[in-house]
């Protein structure tokens, strides 16, 4: 048998699912809704006017006119006698500046080389941070490039401890035995990604 807690719970529910589906659209007031007006395309397009057909038959006839008319007027009369001579000048060197723009120097582009696949050895994960630190300056003493994950300590968060970047993935397969001899742990070769933080 259900007690009446049962009871007024089940219409308490009701009661919230009616207001939360009803309540808003009573309360919402006019809605006011907007319609964009559109220009309706027609279907075909109108026709304009034809243009007067061309007779070609006179259109022939007035162009040679034109032609004819051309060729009857006299041509204009060139003087082709040598005209006197002009005392010769001696004309100016060209100075350097003159032959040679000056343009400002351009500075170098560099451009950052551009990384193929990159691979790092990853040695573990710690939640001991300050441990992580001290394998991390450990390594750089014994010359490998390491780095941990996040860059700085953060509280509750497991470090990464990486050995790397290289292109060459034979290379870190060759570094591995030492790092075992040097930190006691057997790393897992990873691709490198710039943007893991």
């Amino acid at each position: 048998m259900a007690s009446s807690f049962q009871h007024r719970l089940v219409g308490t529910i009701i009661l919230v699912a009616v207001g939360i589906i009803f309540l808003p659209d009573l309360l919402d007031g006019q809605k006011v809704t907007y319609r964009e007006d559109t220009a309706s395309i027609p279907l075909r397009p109108t026709l304009t006017a034809v243009a007067e057909p061309v007779d070609f038959d006179t259109l022939d006839v007035a162009v040679a006119e034109a032609d004819a008319q051309l060729l009857a007027e006299p041509a204009d009369t060139v003087d082709l006698t040598p005209a006197a001579p002009k005392p010769a000048t001696k004309p100016k060197p060209a100075t350097k500046a003159a032959t040679k723009p000056k343009l400002a120097p351009i500075a170098p582009v560099i451009r950052p080389a551009t990384v193929g696949e990159s691979w790092s050895i990853r040695l573990g994960s710690f939640k001991n941070s300050v441990a992580v630190d001290d394998l991390v300056t450990k390594l750089r003493k014994a010359g490998f490039d390491a780095y941990r994950l996040p860059r700085y300590a953060q509280p509750g968060q497991l470090n990464r401890l990486y050995v790397g970047p290289n292109v060459s993935r034979d290379k870190l397969q060759a570094m591995q035995p030492k790092l075992e001899k040097i930190t006691g742990l057997k790393g897992v070769i990873k691709k490198f990604d710039a943007r893991d933080k």
